[in-house]
């Protein structure tokens, strides 16, 4: 049998009333146990990529050649099978962990939210364990707390075990760490690392950093504007990369030593006209 558990060619997105595709031309094979990095600036597609090429974005028509979980056909999906595709074969860790939660709920009764109530005993003794596993000491007692009352790096190893809740296969991980301090952000690309490891999960990373991507990804696809413009290993991509953009988003990333050489914000400077000619380096 593959242990290929997600695959996609010829992938595009087209948001409704939008003009043109968001995306174009996206292909990859997610293997079980690996990581497959998205890489690129705000508006680059890397999040439209991974959310269409997972049936997790509604808003938008999604084609493609070929979009395969499982070797199931995820294009030919009914609705019931999408949503069960979603709560237990599919994990999500969103962006910031501050805004990913309802204030008016406690953390328990959030992440237990899906779970059917004659289920619910049962898996908050899943969640429990979980908690635990992540990092969350006093797990019991700290599942009755609401938002406000705990750390962005708490909160985020609160929806880390959430994610893994329903025992899935593809952990989609959309800029997990990019709101927490840098110390909070290194244990937690190690927890995700090790989770990988130990469940044999296949991961989709989003991120504007190659640093954060070097240390957990296994292959990068590098976005810009919604065209791959490079794709390959990550130790290749990281050390020779071929095309100007990657090379600016390099630079962009924190080094081993931590200094930070250029930062893009918005649009980069880096024009892919000027660059055909050959005037960019």
């Amino acid at each position: 049998m593959s242990d290929i558990i997600l695959e996609a060619r010829g992938l595009a997105v087209q948001y409704h009333g939008t003009p043109g595709p968001s995306v174009r031309d996206v292909g990859f094979a997610l293997r079980r146990g690996s990581c497959i990095a998205f890489v690129g600036e705000t508006g680059s597609g890397k999040t439209s990529a991974v959310l269409a090429a997972t049936r997790l974005v509604d808003a938008a028509t999604v084609t493609a050649e070929s979009l395969r979980f499982d070797g199931r056909d995820l294009l030919a999906m009914k609705r019931d099978e999408l949503t069960e595709l979603r709560r237990n074969r599919i994990g999500m860790v969103f962006q910031d962990p501050t805004a990913s939660w309802n204030p008016t709920r406690t953390i328990a009764a959030q992440l237990l939210d899906t779970t059917p109530r004659k289920e619910r005993a049962e898996a908050r003794d899943r969640l429990v364990a979980l908690c635990e596993r992540v990092g969350i000491h006093n797990a019991s007692a700290k599942l009755t707390s609401y938002a406000f009352q705990l750390s962005g790096g708490q909160l985020q190893r609160f929806m880390i075990a959430g994610a893994l809740l329903n025992d899935p296969v593809v952990l989609v991980a959309d800029e997990p760490t990019s709101a927490l301090d840098a110390s909070v952000q290194k244990e937690l690309l190690a927890l995700l690392d090790e989770l990988r490891r130990e469940r044999d999960l296949g991961v989709l990373l989003v991120s504007h950093d190659l640093g954060v991507v070097a240390r957990m990804a296994h292959e990068v696809v590098v976005l810009f504007r919604g065209d791959v413009v490079e794709q390959g290993p990550v130790r290749q991509i990281v050390s020779a990369p071929e095309h100007p953009y990657t090379r600016s988003l390099l630079a962009s990333s924190l080094g081993m030593t931590g200094a930070r050489k250029t930062r893009l914000t918005g649009e980069t400077h880096w024009d892919p006209e000027t660059a055909i000619r050959g005037d960019a380096a």
